[in-house]
């Protein structure tokens, strides 16, 4: 996504927060615990489902995430994701206002605004939905057309009126409207204690699509633009920030993401790659050279455009999206490796195999720029074998932007160092990684 605002660091500066945690937790950095929407943990989860169902279900929802959508920033009418909302995967918890109110929002490094449902609600009505009272906390306050940070979103938006109203769109065509505002957020970390910052722009939603779940508050944008969760926290947290997904089948335990030091991933079986596209919008674009299974290396074809990368990491998208053509190339070459007939899954969509285990299955290697060499294991490559026998790939084609999906990124410990300008990766048992 590449917005046309040029005011990128301008507005990054403007929305900058006020820091009240001790310098210890600055310096050290601080993690906190995320949860697949299909853990028992999750409202979402759903008691009948096998591993490879969810997956299904799972890879449904996000492969609307192919779809490439224009995109545009402004306060008043036009804020503009690619993303569609309610597809990610991984929820997380924390809480605005004084005194603090938890609320559950998505997940998503696909997007960048930071939102909740706001009462009064007029998409509210009716229905039994979380709801953010601003009226209940000291320290919520409306951003109004005079601010900084309005003025620098769009400054001949507003037309004279007294609040900072925003309205932003999704891919499925939803969308939030409300008043930009900003409050305290307040983080429970994996250590017991809590941090909170103050003064973050986020929106407060009045009118919300009611196709956003009835489940959660909204939404936390972990994007690269200038009012994400990460660019609020970036200048405290040194640009730092990580997340180790534990994978479907043990889905009673949660992950953890890291912020600042605790971010920070070392060893010898660290392979780190170049973060992309810094000035082309909200994703984490990086460079795929090549792919190889079983002895055979297919080229990967270059970006189309200089600087930005041919593929992006999203945490909220189930499966991962490969050049159409290269996939056709891929699927030839697993067939001679499997050795097994080639199916396909009920819905007629993923590459499958009869088999009742992984065994046997092939390692893929992603070739990224820089010699980082990620072998996927047949854990991160294939599903968990259907009741009926069935293990599929959990790659598709695109003619779109390629993108490496949560699913291949599961057992590995994904480090993004945004002052480094890198992104890096070391295999982990996630469910082991200090909680």
């Amino acid at each position: 996504m590449v917005s046309k605002h040029p005011l990128h660091l301008f507005i990054f500066l403007l929305f900058l927060p006020v820091w009240s945690s001790a310098k210890d937790t600055i310096n050290n950095g601080f993690s906190i615990e995320v949860i697949h929407r299909d853990s028992p943990l999750s409202p979402f989860y759903n008691t009948s489902a096998t591993p490879f169902h969810r997956f299904m279900e799972a890879a449904q929802r996000s492969l609307a995430c192919s779809h490439s959508y224009r995109s545009s920033f402004a306060s008043t009418s036009s804020i503009q994701s690619t993303v569609y909302p309610d597809i990610a995967d991984h929820l997380m918890k924390f809480s605005i206002g004084t005194p603090p109110v938890q609320v559950l929002v998505v997940m998503d490094t696909g997007s960048d605004l930071v939102w909740s449902r706001c009462k009064p609600c007029v998409d509210c009505i009716g229905r039994s939905v979380p709801l953010f009272d601003p009226q209940q906390s000291s320290t919520y306050i409306e951003l109004s057309c005079d601010s900084p940070q309005c003025k620098a979103l769009d400054a001949s938006a507003c037309d004279k009126r007294p609040k900072c109203k925003y309205t932003y769109g999704y891919g499925d065509g939803s969308s939030t409207s409300g008043v930009l505002s900003t409050e305290t957020l307040t983080f429970d970390t994996t250590d017991g204690g809590t941090f909170s910052i103050h003064d973050v722009a986020f929106g407060c939603g009045h009118n919300n699509s009611i196709s956003f779940s009835d489940h959660l508050y909204g939404l936390a944008g972990l994007g690269r633009l200038s009012y994400s969760l990460i660019s609020h926290l970036g200048p405290y947290i040194g640009g730092k920030f990580s997340y180790c997904f534990v994978p479907f089948q043990e889905n009673t335990s949660t992950s953890i993401m890291s912020f600042g030091d605790q971010a920070v991933i070392t060893g010898n079986d660290v392979v780190s790659t170049p973060l992309l596209g810094e000035d082309s919008g909200t994703f984490y674009y990086v460079l795929l050279e090549h792919i190889s299974v079983g002895g055979m290396m297919l080229e990967v074809p270059p970006p189309k455009a200089s600087g930005i990368g041919n593929m992006f990491i999203d945490s909220g998208t189930t499966v991962t999206l490969i050049d159409s053509k290269i996939f056709q190339q891929l699927k030839q070459a697993l067939n001679g490796v499997v050795k097994l007939p080639p199916t396909t899954d009920p819905g007629k969509t993923f590459l499958c195999y009869n088999a009742t285990s992984r065994d046997g299955f092939p390692t893929i290697t992603f070739h990224f720029a820089g010699n980082a060499d990620l072998v996927l294991q047949p854990l991160n490559a294939f599903t968990e074998p259907s009741p009926d026998g069935l293990v599929c790939l959990v790659m598709l084609p695109t003619d779109g932007m390629p993108i490496f999906g949560n699913t291949v990124q599961h057992n590995f410990h994904v480090s993004y160092d945004l002052v480094g300008k890198k992104v890096s990766f070391k295999p982990t048992q996630c469910s082991n990684v200090s909680k």
